[in-house]
């Protein structure tokens, strides 16, 4: 642009400015006219600060779930934790008081087919153990041995029908034997105890351990308690029904009874 151009703008301008500083009729339109024009980009300047604030506080609050999300796992993990060495305390202390030599092992699978049926222990001959070893929770009797191999174990659960025990009410010192009762995945496991003297007394409530008849479970090992009795059809047993002492839902660390 030539020199005389620059003079012509900023002649231009500097009328304008004069104009406008003028306190006549024509200076205040003038001056309402540019700023009406100003308002849209004054009001987009305005703007930016909150646009900027928004942005922020959408960043901090994706940065406050993602920090709550981490806490929210730890605890979870913690919590794990925490029931995991209860269990292998309880285990523990079986252990120290029991008067059998046992190993403890960790539960690593379990029949999918049949939830009640079996698990898998991570176990086997290099530890000492063999198949028909009794197998306890913390809380008690799960089950035994059935299929060994150097370094793992399959357990058929007491829940199961073919797993029986010789058992003891703990009042009366009545016999019999204790099976699964056909537990379904739909309703919580149950044991039942047939063979039981029509004429015991038995009470809601009463504890059961296995007898130590039958050269596999030795005696006193809890296996559960009485949550109802009633008659057999022929009228010449108890059939009675157990809540298993053990939680056969939550079976992570368990105890073998060794020979």
């Amino acid at each position: 642009m030539k020199r005389e151009h620059f003079v012509i703008v900023g002649l231009l301008a500097l009328a304008w400015a004069l104009l406008l500083g003028q306190p006549t009729a024509l200076g205040a339109g003038l001056r309402v006219f540019f700023l009406r024009l100003a308002t849209p980009f004054q009001r987009i300047a305005d703007l930016i600060p909150v646009v900027h604030s928004h942005n922020q506080l959408a960043a901090d609050n994706k940065k406050l779930r993602a920090d709550n999300n981490t806490l929210r796992a730890q605890l979870a993990e913690l919590q794990h934790q925490r029931a995991e060495n209860q269990q292998l305390r309880a285990l523990l202390q079986i252990k120290q008081a029991a008067p059998w030599r046992t190993v403890g092992a960790r539960v690593i699978g379990r029949d999918a087919s049949n939830w009640w049926k079996s698990i898998q222990i991570d176990r086997g001959t290099d530890d000492g153990v063999r198949p028909d070893q009794p197998v306890l929770s913390a809380s008690g009797l799960i089950g035994k041995t059935i299929h060994v191999t150097a370094g793992e174990s399959r357990v058929l659960l007491l829940l199961d029908p073919t797993c029986k025990v010789g058992a003891l009410l703990e009042t009366t010192r009545e016999p019999g034997i204790v099976s699964g009762a056909n537990a379904a995945l739909t309703r919580e496991p149950r044991l039942q105890m047939s063979f039981l003297d029509r004429k015991s007394n038995v009470k809601v409530g009463d504890a059961v351990y296995t007898s130590g008849l039958g050269g596999v479970f030795p005696r006193g090992i809890l296996i559960g308690t009485v949550t109802e009795a009633d008659l057999d059809p022929q009228g010449l047993y108890q059939n009675v029904e157990l809540k298993p002492a053990a939680d056969f839902r939550r079976l992570e660390e368990v105890m073998v009874i060794l020979p």
